[in-house]
């Protein structure tokens, strides 16, 4: 098989950290060809020089999200898929704005078009609902194949894209490369308690919750601390005044993830909308309670294993936080039940092998 991987459109997220634990498991095992279209932040965590004969890198400095440049690089997509003659591409998420030639598989990860019943997407601007119009129609026009990490995700997008649900695959998320060898701590009993969100700032992540939980959090027993890892402007933006209760990270590296999990004692996800979370199978690996919202998306994915609250209360998000660290036996149980839900998601070695085996099978 000779397979063209584009990750060109990736800089941030989730996407980005499961394509480049997928690259690094093919330089472990993979015997195919492999042509990788990739960009300066693939390259800050792939050492390209380091790979077999059997890949070839191709580095493009933009990506065709933009308007700006992406008649260019589209043609020089054409060219090279030419050149190559590949037996199938994977493009690692979508919208990549690219109708490839050769059997298409991508990526699927915009959370608004199958869960556009959410009030959170319903109240949306007119100006934000005609983007999604837009993301919906590259997201069919330019795919053959789609892969999706779960099956909630799948039923509903083969009904809103209206595809053929044999052409839409499941390929579940969870923990990465970084997390095989990893040795879980447990922090030593402390009046503080820290909550870790590790995700970049976008609206539908709900950071904002966090100033008033603070708020509400004062005077109890504890004191809580919310790490985060996001922007410095960012942070200036919205957490200024609050820096002995909000603690930023900064952009945290993959490979430093795990730390952070071992120094601290919940993961926090107070997000509106998802598709699929690597904070909630890293949360469970690291045998670390969860807090997040009680929609759909989260409990598809954490089933029994987390704590749910109404992520557009602040007092209930602050009641629940309280309720797990006030009682010893239910930050136990969450954690245990963590440990078993983790045994549905494949890991960043078995991902790769499913992904191989699409490609496979919708070669031509």
């Amino acid at each position: 098989m000779k397979l063209i991987i584009n990750t060109v459109n990736l800089k941030i997220g989730g996407a980005f950290q499961r394509s480049v634990s997928f690259l690094k498991e093919l330089k472990e095992f993979g015997t195919d060809k492999y042509f990788v279209f990739y960009n300066e932040e693939i390259a800050k965590q792939v050492d390209v020089e380091s790979f077999p004969q059997n890949f070839t890198f191709y580095f493009f400095e933009q990506s065709p999200a933009s308007l700006k440049y992406r008649a260019g690089i589209v043609k020089e997509f054409n060219r090279l898929e030419k050149e190559i003659e590949p037996t199938a591409v994977f493009s690692f998420v979508g919208p990549c704005y690219w109708k490839a030639k050769s059997p298409h598989l991508v990526g699927f990860g915009i959370p608004h078009i199958v869960y556009n019943d959410y009030k959170y997407v319903k109240n949306y601007s007119l100006k934000t609902k005609m983007e999604m119009v837009y993301k919906k129609f590259w997201t069919k026009y330019e795919a053959d194949y789609w892969v999706v990490q779960t099956e909630d995700v799948r039923q509903k997008l083969a009904k809103k894209i209206n595809v053929p649900l044999e052409k839409i695959f499941l390929v579940s998320n969870g923990i990465g490369q970084q997390y095989k060898e990893v040795q879980v701590v447990t922090r030593t009993e402390s009046t503080v308690k820290k909550l870790l969100m590790i995700s970049t700032f976008r609206p539908s992540k709900n950071f904002e919750i966090i100033r008033e939980v603070v708020r509400l959090l004062k005077g109890d027993k504890f004191k809580y601390e919310f790490h985060i890892t996001i922007k410095e402007v960012d942070y200036e933006l919205y957490f200024k005044g609050l820096e002995d209760s909000v603690i930023n990270h900064g952009h945290v590296k993959a490979k430093d993830c795990p730390t952070l999990y071992n120094e601290t004692d919940a993961m926090f996800l107070p997000s509106h909308l998802e598709c699929f979370s690597a904070s909630y199978p890293e949360a469970m690996k690291m045998e670390k309670p969860i807090l997040t919202s009680d929609l759909s998306f989260a409990h598809t994915v954490c089933g029994e294993a987390a704590l749910y609250f109404d992520n557009q209360s602040a007092e209930d998000v602050a009641q629940k936080i309280k309720n797990l660290f006030h009682d010893k036996n239910l930050y136990k149980d969450v954690v245990a039940k963590g440990k078993v839900q983790l045994k549905n998601f494949d890991d960043s070695r078995g991902q790769a092998q499913k992904y191989l085996e699409i490609c496979k099978i919708i070669q031509k």
